[in-house]
């Protein structure tokens, strides 16, 4: 909802489409592979690289057929307007993924960096293993259940995770961003909530280093281990990656800290609601606009007291239809229209 918003307040023309290996389609794949097939996760880790080849067919067809269609040209009075194309004045592609798109994403856009299709990624509540994502997070218990109707304890469940990781980094970041690196990629910008129920803190601390990403100044959390923190906005856009963190205060209170599954908390939609916080579309606007990244964190290092947001098809949503608005500032830059 809060993209769709986005891009129509902007005018950011938005392409999206199922990944392959992780869509409804491959869920009866993933349940066998769960239940009775442990092998077929190399087939779900071949479906993924195919659905990376998928989206390199989009991305070259955005940059070089899309804008040229008849239904992307508008006339006005006779004349016919279209989005420009050449290289001066074309708008930038940029990559935005959440939650399974920001982790499947880091590896995509890493992979495809040298081909100069995406000029700018945004990756929220992102992670890499696949073993630490999954085993702490609460969208893995119904899955957990099932493992459990083939092993005695979850001790044996999370070995068979530390097994099955060995076939998914082959999909990972971790895996393609291994140094040393020596492809150009593009500037990133990472946003993470603390306390998020469905994406463990510990796993996006892990991609923030794979990828070398500095925290910016006001970050809730000023020491992060292996993660540099700039000292001033001024320099933020000399990093190849940045980050910046949320702290929602009760829920992160509430989180576990002694690596056990916490019990569910039907209130905590932090992973729903983060991208839906204004500062971060600030941030995130401004760095589509005029590739400058900006500290949202600075007044308040992002301290949230509450949660509020807008989830469509969510009955006991804590906003309502209509109510969820941001008075956001961009710069004032002239894009192509």
């Amino acid at each position: 909802y809060s993209l769709l918003k986005i891009a129509e307040d902007q005018g950011y023309l938005v392409t999206a489409m199922d990944w392959r290996g992780m869509s409804s389609f491959d869920m009866p794949v993933l349940l066998k592979l769960l239940m009775a097939d442990p092998n077929l996760m190399q087939a779900t880790r071949d479906n993924i690289m195919q659905g990376f080849a998928c989206r390199l067919a989009l991305q070259h067809y955005i940059k070089n057929g899309l804008l040229e269609e008849s239904f992307l040209q508008f006339q006005n009075k006779g004349e016919v307007y279209r989005i420009p194309t050449n290289d001066t004045r074309s708008p930038p592609s940029v990559f935005y993924g959440n939650s399974q798109g920001g982790i499947l994403g880091a590896a995509y856009t890493a992979l495809q960096g040298p081909s100069g299709l995406i000029q700018k990624v945004i990756l929220g509540t992102p992670a890499i293993s696949f073993s630490l994502v999954l085993y702490n997070s609460e969208s893995f218990r119904k899955y957990d259940k099932l493992l459990l109707l083939n092993f005695f304890n979850n001790r044996q469940v999370r070995i068979m995770l530390s097994v099955l990781q060995l076939a998914w980094d082959a999909v990972s970041p971790s895996n393609v961003l291994a140094p040393p690196i020596i492809e150009e990629r593009p500037p990133i910008l990472l946003q993470s909530g603390l306390g998020d129920p469905v994406i463990p803190t510990i796993a996006t601390e892990a991609l923030v280093r794979a990828l070398n990403a500095s925290s910016v100044p006001h970050n809730p959390r000023r020491d992060v281990f292996g993660v540099n923190r700039v000292p001033t906005e001024r320099v933020l856009n000399d990093s190849v990656a940045v980050w910046a963190e949320v702290l929602f205060e009760d829920q992160y209170q509430s989180a576990s800290r002694n690596n056990e599954v916490a019990p569910p908390d039907k209130t905590n939609l932090i992973h729903q609601c983060l991208r839906q916080d204004c500062a971060l579309i600030a941030q995130m606007t401004e760095f589509i606009q005029s590739d400058t990244i900006i500290d949202p964190c600075e007044g308040d290092n992002c301290f949230r007291s509450e949660i509020s947001c807008y989830i469509p098809g969510l009955i006991r949503s804590l906003t309502k239809f209509g109510d969820w608005q941001c008075n956001y500032t961009i710069p004032d830059v002239t894009m192509p229209t």
